[in-house]
C-alpha cells in the first residue's frame, strides 16, 4: 500500500506539493488582506455617513483658532457648511480632467471671500469639456452681490510635484487654495463641493456633484475568490494524488 505512493518523493511531486504548500499560506494571507480592506472601507463609509447626517454648521466654527496658514480641522471633512459671501469671479479656475458619468470635463471652482474676511475655494461643479484641451468652456457670469452657499467639505491635497506650466489661462490640474488665491486668509486645506446657493449660482451647463458613493467596492468578492483559490489549491493536489494512486495501481495489476 505504502508503495503505492513513494511517487510522491519524486522530484515532480515534490516540487508540486512544495508549490501548493507556499501558495496556500498565500492565498489565506491575500483573502485576510481583503477582509481587512473591506473592514476599513465599513469604517471609511460609516465616518463619512456620520458626518454628512450632522446639521449643518457655519464654517467658521470649524477654522482651527489662530491658524496660520488657515486651516479647518481634520475633523471637517464631509460635513455640510454653511458660507455667507461674495465670488471673487475674476480668480475662478477650471480644474482638468475630471469626468462624471464616463464623461470628461471640469471642475468649476471659484474663490468665496466670506463675511468675516475668510477666502474659501468652493467647487460649484461639473461642466463638459470644448472640443479641444487646450479649450476653456464657457461659464455663465455670476450673480453679484452676498451668497449664501451651503456644501460638503472636502480635503484639498498637498501637491507633490510641479504645477505644470503649459495649461491654457483659467485652467489648473488640481484644487491648491493658495495657488488659486494667494492670501493670508485663504483656507489652504479644505475646498468646499456646493450643493446649494441663494441667489442660485449654478447655471444650466455646470452640473453639480453627486454625494460621495458608500459601497463595499469589490473587497468581500476578491475575499471569497482567494479563499476559494486555496481550497481549490487543496482539493486540486488531492485529486491529482488520486487520479495517480489509481493509475499506478492499474499498471501493478497488469503486471501481477
Amino acid at each position: 500500500m505504502l508503495n503505492v505512493f513513494r511517487f510522491l518523493w519524486s522530484p515532480k511531486w515534490v516540487a508540486l506539493t512544495l508549490a501548493c504548500i507556499f501558495v496556500i499560506p498565500a492565498f489565506q494571507a491575500l483573502a485576510e488582506w481583503q477582509w481587512r480592506r473591506l473592514d476599513q472601507r465599513h469604517a471609511y463609509n460609516q465616518a463619512i455617513q456620520a458626518q454628512i447626517s450632522k446639521a449643518p454648521i457655519a464654517i467658521s466654527e470649524l477654522v482651527l483658532p489662530a491658524s496660520d496658514p488657515v486651516v479647518l480641522a481634520d475633523e471637517a471633512t464631509w460635513r455640510t457648511v454653511e458660507l455667507t459671501g461674495t465670488w471673487i469671479v475674476q480668480s475662478q479656475v477650471l480644474v482638468r480632467k475630471q469626468s462624471l458619468e464616463s464623461n470628461s470635463g471640469l471642475w468649476v471652482v471659484t474663490p468665496l471671500l466670506l463675511t468675516n474676511g475668510t477666502i474659501v475655494m468652493v467647487n460649484r461643479g461639473w461642466t463638459p469639456a470644448a472640443n479641444s484641451a487646450m479649450e476653456t468652456p464657457m461659464i455663465a457670469p455670476l450673480p453679484a452681490g452676498v451668497i449664501e452657499v451651503l456644501g460638503r467639505v472636502r480635503a484639498a491635497t498637498a501637491r507633490t510635484k510641479s504645477a505644470p506650466t503649459d495649461l491654457p489661462t483659467g485652467q489648473v490640474d488640481r484644487i491648491i487654495p493658495l495657488e488659486i488665491y494667494p492670501s493670508d486668509s485663504t483656507i489652504t486645506n479644505s475646498y468646499v463641493e456646493m450643493t446649494a446657493s441663494r441667489p442660485e449660482s449654478r447655471t444650466a451647463e455646470i452640473r453639480e456633484l453627486p454625494a460621495p458613493e458608500v459601497t463595499e467596492g469589490n473587497h468581500r468578492s476578491y475575499a471569497i475568490q482567494w479563499t476559494f483559490f486555496e481550497f481549490l489549491t487543496v482539493v486540486g493536489w488531492l485529486v491529482l494524488v488520486r487520479n495517480e494512486v489509481i493509475e499506478r495501481r492499474k499498471k501493478i495489476s497488469l503486471m501481477e
